[in-house]
């Protein structure tokens, strides 16, 4: 018999049955098993007492009665009893879970208190349950599952319907929005919103001086018909998708010599505004939209078929060596379904590869039922690896073109060929010449037999050729270098070479170039049709203990009625078909999760934080929405207006909320201190790209080249990854937008890596924005930044002449945009004068105008280093 502790009733009943409401005590709500209690056991129980086809010590905890009924202990509780019921103290004693951590207090106190107040339940349990994890109907009624419905917006002064959802909530709190922010910094706003890339003063003096109703929407279109909006917009949806130009997995980060075809892909289809289902379908199923093999492709068709590179972008060490292959392959697989999962469903299904979800209602089937989606193009038994899956996009004509000039070349080698058995012949003559006339005879017949065959030579010829080498020359360029060295001939042979090889090279120049795309395809694109994998449910994630096979699917708590099917093999598509069923269910405009996790996504970019405050997970584990209904009302009104992310961005952006104020207020701070409920604009730390691309820009330096091949990084003599390369590269072409700065996995770059630019593992759902003293240090010491304050210095000085004071003033509005107010300008021009004077000090011997020219570059470094800089209001 266990041995009883002491108890108090009193002391056991947790203080949380009993709250204040008014001036009175209220009775908390009884507390249910399904709906408080089953959520702890699944995390925590399941997985040994009622998941797996065998139950540890005979306990099935999925269901009350059963641990009533009990294992082979007894009964697990006691209801109304706490004190006696074994779980319970199991729980406290850590003995259980076993092999895992405590119980947090808090849960073990809620399943101490629904005992006491009688394990009460909200339904009649059924009698028994089928092995394994069955979802409850709390599961199923979860707020991401449910299908996205119109909301009704409410009534409020304000006629943009995204502040009504607002403002309601603002109200319920005793809170407002703030007051409309000034236009400088609006502008300042909008542009590194839709650009990441801070406006002229130009441009924001055009903007104040605006006196149209409808200026601030004629900004937004202006910035939404730059360039630069794909480019900006495109590093987000980058983020999600895992982008690098290397392939990670391992010390050999192997370069990925044709990823940023579908960078450009991605900042190309935004600019146009391709409509977002749309451009989901094509990076999941581009190469099931055209015909396959792939020959002579439309620019449509290529772009559909560049879009599955998003497929492609999870780490891949496949191609190298001195590893597990069937682990490298297999982890390509699951890495790629962590990348879907995540972006476009906003779940952590990678949880589910090894047993079923501790939190969530995604079962481990379900991870491999989406496995056997992408598994005929990601088949690990008949692999092939990061360059095998290339495809050239030649015609069949340029192809054709090509062998005939590869004809022409070879022929012309062949010339080459002929001359040197020409110069073989002529050394052989020499050679037999010089010998003794007695002998000259004899070894040219043994020579000659020699170049016809030398398995024809007698006895006495190889015993020649031995002893006169010279008789035995061939028409190899090393041999007859040897002897036409001899006979001051030397030069004939390398002139003969070089031009044979530059004639040949002459014709292969005019061979139409091959350019490879990186896509994720089935065999059939390759030209072969190969059997369709089974997909198999790996026990406990292991590939060499493979369970019961699966078809393609989608989550099973999607579907109460019966699991949402995909066909195995489309006869009607190339290939199976699987992804491009999987794509078109997706954007059907019914999936309960895709829309809601893109509009979110995109709030976050605009607002600093999504309405859901992890973006990549909306399951029990992450923050649960602020705002569900605007959620909704957003996700309907993005699918209903053509799944157009530029007229969401308008709406949004002229909504009040946006173009309020980021000042704060106590009350605010009191009531909402980190501003889920949007009373003001959120001061927002500027991204690393952003970062170095304002600067650039600032100091007159930043190259808009757009698209194609990357900009290289190399370790520079401080074992610091910068921008450049060991080769002579054009000033011009460091100094690109960031996003076309080569992302290796292995060495970010040291002036983005600082100012949290993520590595992919596999993909980024939301970055980090620290404070952390290294980014100091860099903005003092950088070779970047310490570069282009001198470019900048150069700039003012070219403009401003050698006046501080208009120094000054033109230093702050190139950086700023704005001119300074007076009394700013009079202490940066004391700055100037000041640190002309302290350079002196230290170099006596300095002419004056180099003086000043580096106490303007350390103003210029000061100003780009400084908050108003670094960060949006």
């Amino acid at each position: 018999m266990r041995q009883l502790r002491s108890f108090s009733f009193l002391q056991a009943l947790p203080a949380t049955l009993m709250y204040m409401a008014g001036s009175g005590l209220v009775q908390a709500a009884p507390l249910m098993f399904e709906r408080d209690i089953r959520p702890i056991l699944k995390a925590h129980c399941f997985h040994c007492h009622g998941e797996e086809k065998e139950i540890k010590g005979g306990l099935d905890v999925r269901l009350k009665h059963f641990m009533e009924k009990g294992g082979d202990s007894g009964p697990a509780i006691v209801s109304g009893d706490p004190h006696n019921s074994l779980l319970i103290e199991q729980l406290k004693s850590g003995d259980m879970p076993k092999g895992g951590k405590k119980l947090p207090e808090a849960e073990i106190a809620k399943i101490e208190q629904w005992i006491a107040e009688g394990t009460k339940t909200l339904r009649t349990e059924p009698a028994v349950l089928v092995p394994g994890t069955v979802i409850s109907e709390e599961e199923r009624a979860y707020w991401a599952f449910q299908p996205i419905r119109r909301q009704k917006a409410p009534t409020s002064e304000y006629a943009n319907p995204v502040d009504g959802f607002l403002q309601a909530r603002l109200t319920k709190a005793g809170l407002a929005f703030s007051p409309e922010t000034d236009r400088v910094t609006l502008i300042r706003r909008a542009s590194f919103d839709l650009t990441g890339l801070p406006p002229s003063a130009e441009e924001v003096e055009a903007f104040e001086k605006d006196t149209r109703v409808d200026a601030y929407e004629r900004l937004i279109d202006r910035l939404l018909e730059s360039p630069q909006y794909g480019e900006r917009w495109g590093r987000h949806w980058l983020d999600v998708a895992g982008y690098a130009d290397s392939e990670g997995y391992n010390d050999e980060d192997t370069d990925r010599d044709d990823a940023w075809r579908y960078r450009d892909y991605v900042i190309q289809a935004l600019n146009e505004d391709l409509p977002f289902d749309e451009f989901i379908r094509e990076q999941l199923a581009g190469d099931e939209m055209i015909p396959s093999p792939p020959v002579n492709l439309t620019s449509d068709q290529t772009r559909k078929l560049t879009a599955t590179g998003f497929l492609r972008m999870a780490p891949d060490g496949t191609g190298t060596e001195r590893m597990d292959k069937d682990l490298a392959k297999n982890a390509v697989v699951t890495e790629t379904v962590k990348i879907v999962s995540s972006s476009l469903m906003g779940m952590t299904v990678g949880c589910a590869e090894c047993h079923d979800h501790r939190f969530d209602p995604i079962l481990q089937k379900d991870f491999y039922r989406l496995r056997a989606i992408f598994e005929p193009a990601l088949d690990w038994k008949q692999w092939r690896e990061p360059r095998q899956r290339r495809i050239s996009l030649l015609t069949t004509e340029e192809r054709a073109t090509s062998a005939e000039l590869e004809k022409q070349a070879v022929e012309v080698e062949k010339e080459l060929q002929a001359k040197l058995v020409e110069l073989r012949d002529w050394v052989f003559e020499q050679e037999v010449k010089a010998l003794a006339p007695q002998l000259q005879l004899k070894c040219r017949e043994a020579g000659l037999a020699f170049q016809k065959d030398v398995k024809s030579l007698t006895a006495e010829q190889k015993k020649l050729v031995e002893e006169y080498p010279g008789i035995k020359v061939t028409p190899s360029v090393g041999i007859l270098n040897l002897f036409l060295n001899k006979y001051g001939r030397e030069n004939d042979l390398k002139k003969m070479q070089d031009d044979n090889a530059a004639r040949a090279a002459a014709i292969r120049a005019k061979k139409p170039q091959e350019n490879f795309v990186r896509v994720l395809a089935e065999p059939v694109a390759y030209g072969s049709k190969t059997t369709v994998p089974v997909t198999q449910v790996f026990m406990r994630g292991n590939r060499e203990l493979p369970g019961d096979a699966v078809g393609p699917g989608d989550l099973t708590v999607l579907s109460p009625d019966k699991p949402i099917d995909f066909l195995a093999d489309d006869p009607a598509v190339p290939g199976t078909g699987r992804r491009l069923a999987f794509a078109k269910h997706l954007t059907s405009g019914k999936h309960p999760l895709l829309a809601r996790v893109l509009v979110n996504r995109f709030w976050m970019h605009h607002f600093g934080r999504g309405l859901v405050n992890t973006p990549g997970d909306f399951g029990h584990q992450g923050e649960k929405p602020s705002h569900p209904e605007l959620l909704d009302w957003l996700a309907n009104e993005f699918m209903s207006q053509g799944w157009s992310l530029k007229r969401l961005h308008r709406l949004v952006m002229t909504s009040a909320a946006y173009r309020q104020s980021s000042k704060k207020t106590p009350t605010g701070e009191a009531r909402d201190p980190a501003n889920a409920l949007l009373w003001r604009y959120p001061v927002r730390r500027l991204e690393a790209e952003v970062i170095r691309d304002a600067t650039l820009a600032v100091c007159g330096t930043l190259n808009i080249q757009p698209a194609g091949p990357p900009v290289p990084v190399r370790v520079d003599e401080n074992n610091q990854t910068v921008v450049g390369s060991d080769k002579p590269l054009l000033p011009d072409q460091l100094f690109r937008r960031s996003i076309y700065v080569t992302q290796k996995r292995s060495l970010p770059a040291q002036v983005l890596a600082v100012f949290d630019a993520p590595q992919m593992e596999p993909n980024c759902e939301l970055r980090n924005s620290s404070t952390v003293a290294p980014q100091s240090l860099l903005l003092m010491n950088s070779a970047f930044v310490v570069e282009q304050a001198d470019f900048l210095a150069k700039r003012v000085r070219a403009e401003a002449g050698g006046d501080v004071r208009k120094q000054a003033e033109l230093a702050w509005r190139l950086v700023f945009g704005v001119p300074d107010a007076a009394t700013e300008v009079d202490s940066l021009a004391s700055y100037l004068t000041e640190q002309a004077k302290v350079l002196k000090g230290t170099n006596a011997t300095a002419k004056p105008e180099e003086l000043e020219r580096r106490a303007l570059a350390s103003l210029c470094q000061v100003l780009l280093g400084s908050n108003r800089f670094l960060y949006v209001e």
